[in-house]
């Protein structure tokens, strides 16, 4: 979910405190089918695929699954509902043996309030200097991966596609079908949310400030890169709500200036039906780019 966002704060933070941080394997097939088995159907397929991490970490003995309560990352914003209860949907798949870090992470009161938590769920396991230092150096890292990120260099050839959409789905390469790989494959420089600096006016064609962070980031960006696109792709899970109304919006204001393809993923996504319809949507644009 998240890790997307903070893999590199995470990783460098627990380190830091001491322990051994272990990652789960990219999503497969084995890890999304035991997801499937256990989670219940309403949820989307980020929180099944989810669930089949935490169950597999759990069966290769891992004794401890840091999974935070992200109710905030940004002022007067929040994330999905189903991360704000995660930590209570998870513990009752996993076995009782299999311990829970979940700090309360919650950035509706500012950055500051948000180091705070961080700094007071380090604390638990270690001395205060030492969660200091180990926090200034997550933020640093986490800050240089960040930026490393934000190159927008050209080719004027290719086909620019900007793709939309919560990182647990455009950034695993399982769930989205490789959605990535194969705009790349068809010639196309593919543009995220992701490489838009964080300073960015929070400021959208929208009117009222969006209520979630990632419907927020999404729409940020395609004002920040909308002239320079040729093409623009929403990636959803099948039944967000918060989504689907970014797809509606993203639409919206793109409607007689840019082409949008939008997508929905869950578990019966066909893939072979979501590369046709990518490659359907490139040769229209280079029609449209000749023409």
């Amino acid at each position: 979910m998240y890790y997307f966002h903070y893999q590199e704060l995470w990783t460098c933070f627990l380190t830091q405190l001491g322990f051994k941080p272990v990652v789960s394997p990219p999503t497969n097939k084995a890890i999304l089918e035991l997801g499937l088995k256990h989670c219940v159907d309403g949820a989307c397929v980020a929180i099944k695929s989810y669930i089949g991490h935490a169950l597999f970490l759990a069966q290769q003995g891992v004794p401890r699954l840091f999974v935070p309560q992200i109710i905030s990352v940004c002022p007067k914003e929040y994330t999905c509902p189903n991360l704000l209860g995660l930590p209570d949907l998870l513990r009752q798949y996993l076995p009782t043996s299999t311990e829970l870090l979940t700090p309360i992470l919650d950035g509706r009161k500012g950055e500051g309030y948000l180091a705070r938590s961080y700094r007071s769920f380090g604390e638990v396991y270690a001395s205060r200097p030492v969660v200091k230092q180990a926090w200034d150096l997550a933020t640093r890292v986490q800050k240089a991966w960040e930026q490393g990120a934000y190159d927008l260099a050209t080719e004027p050839a290719k086909l620019k596609i900007l793709v939309l959409g919560p990182r647990y789905l455009t950034d695993d390469p399982f769930l989205s079908g490789n959605i990535f790989g194969h705009l790349q494959r068809l010639g196309v420089e593919v543009y995220t949310a992701a490489q838009v600096p964080g300073k960015t006016s929070h400021q959208t064609f929208v009117e009222k400030r969006l209520f979630w962070s990632n419907a927020r980031q999404s729409l940020v960006a395609l004002e920040y890169l909308m002239e320079r696109m040729e093409g623009v792709v929403t990636l959803s899970p099948f039944g967000c709500g918060a989504e689907a109304f970014v797809g509606a919006l993203v639409e919206r204001q793109t409607r007689g200036q840019l082409p949008h393809l939008g997508i929905n993923l869950d578990e019966h996504t066909s893939m072979v039906g979501l590369l046709t319809r990518l490659e359907a949507f490139c040769d229209l644009l280079e029609r449209k780019k000749s023409g």
